[in-house]
């Protein structure tokens, strides 16, 4: 696991990032770039049919604005091979240092990491590379996530609700059983300019090149998109 400090920093000077969906509707993503984020994760699917469809625009608009990118696949709890083939049949190709992510957010499956981990696994044996657990502070602290970060999965953690409080470390989000979280959702009310309305904006200690490596090696295309990578 890449180790990433969440205590002693300074993190309002660290890297700065937002995550969407069609919920931001229509995004200026160079004045997001020129506002300072430098990454940003969006939403690409849900369940087992369900797009984004902000996905595509989003997903291109932001790599022309220079932004590290990432994509989200939203937990339903179902059949962990359906969805995560419903989500590799849609999130297309994945650039260098590009990011994949399991948004989970169920409390009433009996065992969520074992959940995940099967799909983070079964994705990674797809793509090559290994995806993020994104999941929030009540969850990282009530079960047991040891399947998932002895996979060696970083993880994007949620807690906010303080955001007044930000970056007091006293108010940074648990980490389960992984030692170190790869990137802090720290507000779901934040203001950027070129989004209208609130957005969710992230943080994390590590430079780009470093969260990269979380990302892709190289480009890839899992070859089950309906556009096949020439």
């Amino acid at each position: 696991m890449l180790a990433c400090q969440r205590s002693k920093r300074n993190l309002q000077n660290e890297m700065k990032g937002i995550d969407v969906s069609h919920w931001q509707g229509n995004i200026n993503w160079k004045k997001v770039k020129a506002n300072g984020f430098e990454f940003a994760i969006i939403k690409c699917t849900e369940s087992t049919n369900f797009l984004d469809n902000k996905f595509e625009e989003n997903k291109k608009n932001g790599r022309e604005a220079g932004m590290l990118m990432g994509y989200y696949h939203f937990a339903r709890g179902g059949n962990y091979k359906t969805e995560a083939d419903w989500f590799l049949s849609k999130v297309g190709d994945i650039k260098e240092g590009e990011l994949l992510v399991l948004d989970y957010e169920i409390a009433d499956l009996t065992n969520p990491a074992e959940w995940c981990e099967k799909w983070l696994s079964y994705v990674e044996s797809k793509i090559g590379f290994k995806p993020l657990l994104y999941t929030y502070h009540s969850l990282l602290n009530y079960y047991n996530w040891k399947k998932v970060s002895d996979g060696n999965f970083g993880l994007w953690a949620a807690r906010y609700g303080k955001q007044e409080q930000y970056p007091n470390s006293a108010y940074m989000p648990a980490t389960g059983s992984w030692k170190y979280f790869a990137i802090w959702q720290y507000s779901s009310r934040g203001k950027v300019d070129g989004i209208i309305g609130n957005v969710d904006l992230n943080t994390t200690p590590m430079n780009l090149e470093t969260l990269k490596k979380y990302g892709a090696k190289e480009i890839k295309c899992n070859h089950l998109c309906p556009k096949c990578c020439k």
